[in-house]
């Protein structure tokens, strides 16, 4: 079985969100292994001197324990362009290190910057990221994303934004989406909805 990872914001030395991180990893501790001890993340992340300035990405690789913690400076991408893609029932419930399935479908963006992941006529997530659909200052996020990210989460909770079913032909009744992950909160990368190529 393929090892997982969670990824980490770190900035000027705060880490971020480390409870919606815990939550998920021992979720899928318990599922995949049948682990019930609390596996404590923040108690294992020691942040190197090197680190301790500007956005961090920390990853944590694990399987029913950690395995690997490693940082690496964290630069935003420069997203302007989205392709549709059929995602042909591609699962990612668990944050796996390995992404064979995601991968194929990235490679098919025929130069756009990110996809759009469509299973059977829903919209689910982007490659590395939860969406976010914007219209008149509402905020509407797929109900059935690949992967329920922490951000995601933490938006959902704290009322920010609102789950909803939204299919392919509703994509373009909104004026924007936002692409989030726990570096990139709401509002970092925005693409008017005539960026998509369908």
């Amino acid at each position: 079985m393929s090892q997982l990872v969670e990824s980490i914001k770190i900035f000027n030395g705060k880490v971020y969100n480390i409870a919606g991180h815990e939550k998920r990893a021992n979720l899928a501790r318990l599922e995949l292994f049948g682990r019930i001890d609390p596996l404590n993340i923040g108690k294992n992340i020691n942040i190197p001197a090197e680190f301790s300035t500007g956005l961090v990405k920390c990853r944590v690789i694990y399987d029913d324990l950690i395995q690997d913690i490693q940082y690496q400076h964290y630069t935003p991408r420069n997203i302007k362009t989205l392709k549709i893609i059929d995602g042909r029932d591609t699962q990612y419930s668990y944050k796996y290190l390995k992404r064979d399935d995601l991968d194929a479908l990235y490679n098919k963006r025929n130069g756009c910057d990110e996809i759009i992941i469509v299973n059977h006529g829903l919209v689910t997530d982007a490659y590395y990221y939860n969406i976010v659909f914007c219209t008149k200052n509402s905020f509407f996020t797929p109900c059935k994303p690949l992967l329920n990210g922490v951000q995601r989460q933490k938006l959902i909770n704290s009322g920010r934004i609102e789950e909803r079913d939204i299919y392919l032909p509703d994509v373009c009744s909104f004026e924007s989406i936002h692409l989030i992950n726990a570096l990139t909160p709401l509002g970092k990368i925005v693409i008017p909805t005539n960026q998509i190529e369908f």
